[in-house]
This record gives structure tokens, sequence and C-alpha cells, in this order.
């Protein structure tokens, strides 16, 4: 009788210590992860979260905005004026390529042109330039979405010229704006900008509107008011935001705040451990959903621990 190398013979019967290797080996192998596997089909066990560039790409392009987590900026070019103004330390094209997909752009009405500022504090920027980055982001990465508020500040014309100016922009930038008053599906918006209007004069999505929950109390005095106030709302918001299911309703939940006593940075620092304690405790793999997250002092790193619990990890 030929017997083939591997195959016992029926009068040498394998001792326990070789049975149990060749049993594991043959399990191994049949699961494909045996030493001849690919390595490709091994490394598929775990959930994939793709780099902060490509992100969006890579989600189900039925998924309304709304049913995502969306890693945000608040006040996100707001680099400059020392530490009573400054709230973010990323650019633009930095913040595109840590996963940030919110933006709150904030612009003053002066010379008939949109100048970016936080309060009187010019950011060296104008609304153009602002486009110009979203145009060269998102035609480098079509299967990407940015998601903007924009709002008048520091100035005080009427919505029907601060619109006017923003219809001027829109006619130089065609197309850029994706401007209807409901919650898109990813697959409508890849490429585009969804307009956020916190000004009367604006098309697009209502800022506090009847598709959008919003959690902003922005004005902390001291740590002691973040800690009993600022803190409990956010993390009921979020809660919330895990909770509802309605995908015509936009959850934006901001974690800044400033005050008296408690300026940007020292309220970044104060709040970013305890957010990050929040999603550490999270069920990763039910991917939960907690909206729009907007951040001061953005890194590459919290961004993406926010958008990776859109695939599971």
């Amino acid at each position: 009788m030929s017997v083939t190398p591997h195959s016992p013979t029926p009068h040498a019967p394998l001792g326990r210590r070789a049975f149990t290797r060749a049993a594991l080996l043959g399990a191994l192998t049949a699961a494909g992860l045996g030493a001849g596997a690919p390595r490709s089909f091994a490394r598929s066990a775990a959930p994939a979260v793709p780099a902060g560039a490509d992100w969006l790409g890579a989600v189900d392009p039925q998924a309304y905005l709304s049913r995502l987590t969306l890693p945000g900026t608040h006040d996100s070019c707001a680099l400059y004026g020392g530490p009573l103004t400054q709230t973010q330390t990323l650019s633009l094209p930095d913040q595109f390529a840590s996963g940030v997909r919110f933006l709150d752009i904030r612009c003053r009405a002066v010379d008939g042109v949109l100048a970016i500022h936080h309060g009187p504090v010019f950011q060296q920027v104008f609304f153009g330039d602002v486009l110009n980055h979203c145009l060269a982001f998102l035609a480098a990465h079509p299967g990407e979405s940015v998601v903007m508020r924009v709002k008048q500040e520091y100035s005080t014309v009427s919505d029907t010229d601060f619109g006017t100016l923003f219809a001027g922009y829109q006619q130089r930038w065609p197309g850029l704006f994706w401007t209807e008053d409901r919650i898109p599906r990813l697959g409508e918006v890849r490429g585009r900008v969804v307009l956020l209007a916190d000004n009367g004069g604006l098309p697009g999505l209502r800022w506090g509107g009847p598709h959008t929950d919003i959690e902003d109390d922005y004005d902390i005095g001291t740590i002691f008011d973040l800690n009993s106030r600022k803190w409990p709302e956010v993390s009921a918001h979020l809660d919330a935001a895990r909770a509802a299911g309605d995908p015509q309703r936009l959850f934006l939940t901001f974690t800044s705040s400033s005050g008296w006593g408690l300026w940007p940075r020292q309220a970044a620092d104060a709040i970013t451990p305890k957010l990050r304690s929040y999603l550490a405790a999270l069920p990763h793999p039910t991917r939960p959903v907690l909206g729009t997250v907007p951040l001061d002092f953005a890194t590459p790193d919290l961004a993406r621990s926010l958008y990776s619990l859109n695939f599971g990890s």
C-alpha cells in the first residue's frame, strides 16, 4: 500500500501532541490562516480604517450624512489672534487630510468681499481662499464631501446683501455648493460642499432649522462650569445622536467653549480627555453614530478616533 508523506500509516498512529498539532494546522488552513494562506486574507479579519484624506470614499453612497460620525472644527480658520482668538493649529488642507469634514466658516462682509474673521480678528484668508482649498481637495479626492456652515461675523450688512455677496462666489465657483434644504445621501454630494446656511440670505440647509439639532453652549466661564455644565451637555447630546434614527435630522455637538476664566486652549485641553474616554467606552463594532462633532484644536488622531466609528473600529 502506498502512503503519502503526510498521511499516517495504520501501523504508526499519531501521538497526542502530533495529532493536536496536525488538527490545529488543518483548522487554520481551512480558515485561510495557515502558512500558505494569502496575507491579504489574514489581514481582512480586522476592520479597515481608511486614511484621513479618503475615508468618506469608503462609505456606502446610500448613507445619509446625518447617520455618520463626522469630525469637524469650530471656527475652522482661526489660527491667529492669540490665546483669546485662536481655536485651531491645522490649516484647512491639513484638516482635510486628517479626516475633518465639517467646517465652521465666519465671514465678514467688507468692501464687496467676504473676509474670514474670528470676532474682530482677520484670519489672513478670504472666502475665496477657503473655496479654493475645498475645490482642490475634492478634485483630488472625488469620493469625499465637505459640510460647511457659513455665518456672518463682525459685520452687520443685511441678509439680502450678505446673500448677494455669497451668490457672487457661487457664480465664480459653479457647481461646488449643494444648496438644498434637506439632508442628502452621501452619493448625492460627493465632490461637493454641503451648505449649512447660518444667515437668512443664504440658500441651503437651514442652521437651527427643523433638520438640525445643535448643542453649542460656548460661553463657559471656568473649569468648574465645564465640568458641571458643558461636558454633561456634550455627552447627553452625543447620547441623543446615538439614539436618534431620523435621517432628516443632523446632530451637531460642539465640544468647544471659552469664557472669562477659561480660554479656548484651556477648555480644549480639559474636555478632550473626557471625549476620548467617552469614545473609548463606546461599543465600536455596532458603529455608533455621533453625528457631526466640531472640535477646537483638532488633531489627526482625535479626528481619526471619530471617523473610525463609521467602520466599527
